[in-house]
């Protein structure tokens, strides 16, 4: 008996004979087996051989280097993560996806102690059945050493695995114990049962020859090698019980294919299905589209419900969709809320119409989670194959454009690619790329645009404003860079710079004796809603040492709306700390209002939007009249943003608006500019 080790990796393959009493693996060159792979840890695993009270030899693997520091990955026997474990035959090891091992004890007919007339002995009687030899030994026709001749036939008889032998008519000669044991209706159901079952279409062989095959009988998988045995006319079978290697290597093969949420194939098998699919629609020469969807507004269920109900209801959109779709449709979960669906053989757009509509139709009906009923909408991009690219990686990023540009356009429905999205998709990838750099390389700046009681000349506040500075775009406006930042995630450290950078410019301000006034930073909803928000403007005004009456941060309705509660709270921390707060876009977002009675703002902005086209005439003025009615209601200050002519002064005059903010009275200046406007007019 001997242990043997097969490892396959990427790069290498490996059979080793496991003869010493310990083995240490791992990249590191002082290993005794080494991996040359980064996938695994320096000292990765250890085979120890141990001895037990019945003399059997057994091998440990133990995690790490032994003297109890782990591995970075872990080892995984059978696809279950062990950090020591007794190694049985066929185990199936894996140090990494890449890097798998095969464990086997292997009994030999030929022990490395037998004397060389063993050896010669062993040689003369290679050939000879199980059945010959016992049949000699009774005989007593052999005048051989006995204990050779009972090694030769108890090595099928007491052998673990089953041995059986049928001949060339597909007779069975031989059994041996464990055979008749494990199948007993061998005999009854002859060249019927499994591993019987073709035996003879080998033919006749000519020459000896093995062939090894798998057999599954119920829930059992066998590994049978057959041994054409062409003297002797027999074909001799060894069974290998695989049904535990089997299970681990389907349960490695799903865990890597598909996706355990959904059952559905993953990105992984997703790419390899479309491959397929592709080179045969390039020899059928028929059209494939992709479909790239997303569910809108889900990260909204998922903060407000939970992650648990999260995940029951992507299951059920999937096993909707899923029944909803072609036979030949696959379907794929690509990862979090995003979902792609390979429609092969299509003929034209409208089949993509279709399919589309079939995706917004079980939409329609509200899905049962948990005590809630939930809707759900979704953004569809598609490519076409041959037209939108001819390889998977080419038609699954047009796809994934093509779906950029539908929450561009809207959400709630479906764009085909078109060349036109790549390159607007380009720069905005670009432009992210650049985002990242500009707060490294200090390319933005702020501007602040004043603010001004027009009843008594008064700047009552300014604005800040950021803007963006590049050496070769130039200034770039807000409106294209801010809307990037937000859906990357890169607005949360920008608006934290835009607030500390005001802070300190207001401190300088009154450092150099200018009149003390509110600088206003506008807030992100990112930025609001992160945990620590009022700690982040605690440190700031405590390390620019801005008292924080001279600080108003300026949130919009639809960010307070989102989670109203939440929003509560954070102003009146706020407010109790000293910052003013100030609604922006006042009468964009929503038309209750009972949210006021909660929220104690210092100020609300009407917004430019109402201000832009105002005329003497009764359903402007309205509008704006009711703003302010709102604005004395409460006792807060109102501000009309926007205003840009005299005229417009004049109409919010009469209608008692004391403050105003826009091109009228300035445009947003360089801290230097408003420094002197602040020095030079409207000194309070």
């Amino acid at each position: 008996m001997f242990h043997q080790l097969n490892i396959n990796a990427f790069n290498f393959r490996k059979t080793i004979e496991l003869q010493d009493s310990f083995y240490s693996i791992g990249r590191h060159s002082s290993n005794s087996i080494i991996i040359p792979s980064a996938k695994i840890s320096k000292n990765h695993a250890v085979f120890i051989k141990k001895i037990k009270d019945n003399s059997e030899e057994s091998f440990y693997i133990i995690d790490g280097d032994g003297k109890g520091k782990r591995s970075t990955n872990g080892i995984f026997v059978n696809g279950k993560k062990v950090v020591e474990q007794e190694l049985k035959h066929g185990d199936i090891i894996n140090f990494s996806n890449e890097i798998q091992a095969t464990y086997y004890i292997i009994n030999s007919p030929v022990n490395s102690s037998f004397s060389p007339q063993y050896h010669y002995l062993e040689n003369n009687y290679k050939s000879l059945t199980a059945t010959d030899i016992n049949k000699k030994i009774k005989e007593k026709t052999i005048v051989y050493p006995q204990d050779f001749l009972f090694k030769l036939a108890s090595l099928v008889e007491l052998s673990p695995n089953p041995i059986f032998e049928v001949n060339f008519q597909g007779k069975i000669t031989y059994l041996n114990s464990l055979a008749n044991q494990k199948f007993k209706d061998l005999k009854k159901k002859s060249l019927h049962h499994p591993l019987l079952k073709n035996l003879l279409d080998q033919g006749k062989p000519k020459d000896e020859k093995i062939v090894i095959r798998e057999v599954k009988i119920g829930d059992e998988v066998f590994e049978q090698h057959l041994h054409y045995l062409t003297e002797n006319k027999l074909i001799r079978s060894y069974i290998f019980d695989i049904t535990d290697r089997k299970m681990a290597e389907n349960s490695l093969h799903y865990q890597a294919y598909y996706d355990t949420l959904t059952d559905l194939p993953n990105r992984s098998l997703f790419y390899e299905k479309l491959s397929t699919a592709l080179a045969k629609a390039y020899l059928e020469e028929t059209l494939i589209a992709v479909m790239f969807i997303d569910l809108d507004g889900f990260k909204n269920i998922n903060d407000t419900l939970g992650h648990t109900l999260g995940d029951e209801l992507l299951g059920s959109f999937a096993q909707r969709l899923r029944h909803n779709l072609r036979s030949s449709d696959i379907l794929a979960r690509w990862g979090g809320d995003e979902f792609t669906i390979l429609i092969p053989q299509i003929k034209n757009e409208e089949e993509i119409e279709i399919c589309a509509k079939r995706v917004f139709s079980i939409l329609q009906q509200p899905f049962q989670v948990g005590n809630h009923l939930l809707y759900l909408k979704a953004s569809i991009g598609v490519a076409i194959y041959p037209r939108d690219g001819q390889d998977a990686e080419t038609i699954i990023k047009n796809a994934d454009a093509a779906l950029y540009r539908t929450k561009e356009m809207g959400r709630n429905h479906y764009q085909i690619y078109h060349p036109l999205i790549t390159s607007k998709t380009s720069e905005r990838l670009e432009m992210e790329n650049l985002l990242h750099q500009a707060l490294e390389k200090d390319q933005f700046l702020l501007h602040y645009q004043p603010q001004i009681n027009i009843k008594n000349q008064a700047i009552c506040g300014m604005e800040a404003l950021i803007r963006w500075e590049h050496p070769t775009l130039g200034l770039v406006s807000p409106a294209k860079f801010i809307p990037i930042a937000e859906e990357s995630g890169l607005i949360i450290s920008i608006g934290e710079w835009v607030l500390r950078q005001a802070c300190e410019q207001n401190r300088l301000w009154q450092k150099k004796g200018l009149p003390p006034v509110r600088v206003a930073v506008n807030l992100s909803a990112q930025q609001f809603q992160q945990p620590n928000f009022v700690n982040i403007v605690t440190k700031i005004l405590a390390e620019t040492n801005l008292e924080p009456q001279f600080l108003e941060l300026e949130i919009t309705e639809t960010t307070i709306m989102k989670n109203l509660e939440f929003s509560c709270q954070i102003v009146h921390d706020l407010k109790h700390m000293g910052v003013h707060i100030s609604m922006d876009d006042f009468g964009t977002g929503y038309s209750s209002l009972g949210y006021l009675k909660q929220i104690p703002f210092n100020t609300i902005k009407i917004d430019q939007s109402f201000i832009k086209d105002l005329q003497d005439k009764p359903q402007d003025l309205a509008i704006i009249s009711a703003v302010l009615a709102i604005g004395r209601g409460f006792n807060v200050r109102v501000i009309a943003e926007g205003v840009e002519t005299q005229h417009q002064v004049e109409l919010l005059r009469k209608l008692e608006c004391e403050e105003m903010q826009g091109f009228k009275f300035s445009k947003p200046l360089k801290p230097e500019a408003a420094a002197n406007f602040l020095s030079n007019h409207f000194r309070a």
